[in-house]
Parts: C-alpha cells; sequence; structure tokens
C-alpha cells in the first residue's frame, strides 16, 4: 500500500480521501482502502521519512492535512519501480512460455 500511497502523492501533494480515491482509480476499483486503514499507514510512513505533511486552511469545509513525498519517499519509489519493471519482464517471459506451451492468445 505505501507504493501506491507514494505514486499517488508523487504526482501530486493532496489529502487522504483524495489518496484512497485515486489508488481505487488506479487499480480499477481493485483496491478498497478504509478511512482508519489510509490515515495509520500515513502517519507510519510520515514517522518513517517517506512523507511529510501540512495543515490547508478550506474556503468550503474543514482544514486538510496535505501530504507530500519527501527525498527518501522519492527514492523508496524509484527502488519499488525498478523491481516492478523487472518482475515485468519476467512476467512476459512466462506469458509467452503458456503461448507457445498451451495455446494463449
Amino acid at each position: 500500500m505505501q507504493f501506491l500511497i507514494l505514486r499517488v502523492v508523487y504526482e501530486k501533494s493532496t489529502y487522504g480521501y483524495e489518496i484512497t480515491k485515486k489508488i481505487e482509480e488506479i487499480s480499477q476499483g481493485r483496491h478498497k482502502i478504509k478511512s482508519g486503514t489510509m490515515y495509520t499507514t500515513l502517519r507510519r510512513m510520515e514517522q518513517d521519512g517517506l512523507l511529510t505533511s501540512s495543515w490547508q486552511k478550506s474556503k468550503d469545509g474543514p482544514d486538510k492535512r496535505t501530504y507530500r513525498v519527501t527525498k527518501k519517499g522519492e527514492i523508496y519509489l524509484k527502488k519499488w519501480l525498478e523491481t516492478i519493471i523487472e518482475r515485468k519482464k519476467m512476467m512476459d517471459k512466462m506469458v509467452k512460455f503458456y503461448n507457445t506451451h498451451f495455446g494463449g492468445k
């Protein structure tokens, strides 16, 4: 979940509810995160130095805690993306094997 949060916040500093909605959108509804889980994770990520936050005044509602990725968070995200790229290469080989041996499309 941290990887998904970093991915969303790296693109645009935002607040918990928006992060939850964006993750749901990116994952095509496969990842629905409860608000309690989201805010616990955000606090832990901030304590670990992956995110930083500040309160933003709102004209039309309650103030919001907005999160930004730190340099440490950026490095963590980059390493995860590199891992995904390597795993994708392996998965592409497995798909090719499947198609060759089991008549996949």
